[in-house]
């Protein structure tokens, strides 16, 4: 992490971020994640879409961040 914040670079979104959004234990984001087939395709849909909803608030937020 100390060199991504070098770089100015910071990580999007973990596995316990995407689970407590998710309402889901952090063990079934990771097997959705690796895309095992112990989940189920409405689970993995719900992981991948708040994936992408936490990314673009966080994005949204560097953007204002750095007057973009």
């Amino acid at each position: 992490m100390a060199f991504e914040a070098a770089l100015g670079m910071e990580r999007l979104c973990t596995i316990r971020e995407i689970a407590e959004k998710a309402e889901l234990g952090a063990a079934t984001v990771h097997r959705a994640l690796k895309n095992s087939r112990e989940v189920r395709p409405e689970t993995r849909r719900l992981v991948l879409d708040t994936v992408c909803r936490l990314n673009e608030e966080k994005i949204a937020r560097a953007a204002r961040f750095v007057g973009g």
